[in-house]
């Protein structure tokens, strides 16, 4: 059987593709995945079985290969990761604090609504430490996000309408430009990163990896920006609303 034959098929191909990941998982170079990817092709090609007979789940031979066969990236996914939940938390202060701010009131918290964004803040902090499990089981990868929007829209729901209701009451103006300076602070070190990294995709023992282009490498600093630019929307809209609100 040829070696596009056997890797071809749906079952030898999702494998396949689940080695990559685990090996993304554990940091593993581009080069050195299309290495794994490509011996385990021929090895399939050569002897005609399947990749579960012959080396197991992907993630026992991934974790096989994380002994000493593969080379690491230099920098890990869970750090860009964290960089980018950290600046997600930064901007749900910032959206919190923005509606007080233009009604020229208090931020006020209530005890449960601090339980709320509390629980809300150490879901999004803590991705890192079960980023592998989420991506492991599609059904975890789709209950955060439910849970974390919901844990969003209660805090929402809690927020005390008087100030003696509030556990808590803070002026908005300084949390919102705090707040608006660690998502540019986050941004712009998220966006010396993307710059200083060289690109690692998988490429097979016989290519060469391409070069960035400048499209992909704009898109690429673009995606480090989204808070910002998500929370300099967001105060358009609300401005908006307010100025249009009887």
């Amino acid at each position: 059987m040829s070696r596009e034959a056997t890797t071809n098929k749906p079952a030898t191909k999702k494998w396949l593709d689940a080695l990559t990941m685990e090996l993304r998982l554990k940091d593993a170079s581009g080069k050195s995945i299309g290495d794994a990817v490509a011996t385990v092709e021929e090895f399939l090609a050569d002897s005609g079985q399947s990749p579960e007979e012959a080396f197991g789940t992907p993630r026992e031979y991934a974790a096989e290969l994380s002994g000493g066969a593969i080379k690491p990236i230099k920098k890990d996914i869970k750090s860009t990761v964290s960089l980018s939940t950290a600046n997600l938390v930064v901007f749900l202060v910032f959206s919190a604090a923005l509606s007080p701010w233009l009604e020229g009131a208090q931020l006020l918290l209530g005890g449960w609504q601090l339980t709320t964004v509390v629980f809300l803040a150490a879901l999004v902090l803590a991705l890192p430490l079960y980023l592998s499990f989420l991506l492991r089981h599609f059904w975890a990868l789709i209950a955060v996000p439910v849970v974390g929007g919901a844990a969003g829209v209660l805090s929402a729901m809690l927020t005390p309408k008087v100030a003696g209701d509030a556990f808590l009451s803070l002026p908005p103006g300084p949390v919102l430009v705090i707040s608006a300076g660690l998502m540019v602070a986050l941004s712009l070190a998220g966006t010396v990163t993307a710059l200083s990294e060289a690109p690692d995709p998988v490429v097979s023992p016989l290519e060469t990896a391409p070069p960035m282009s400048a499209k992909d490498r704009w898109l690429e600093i673009l995606t480090r920006w989204l808070f910002p630019v998500f929370a300099l929307v967001l105060l358009g809209l609300t401005g908006v609303i307010h100025a249009v609100a009887p």
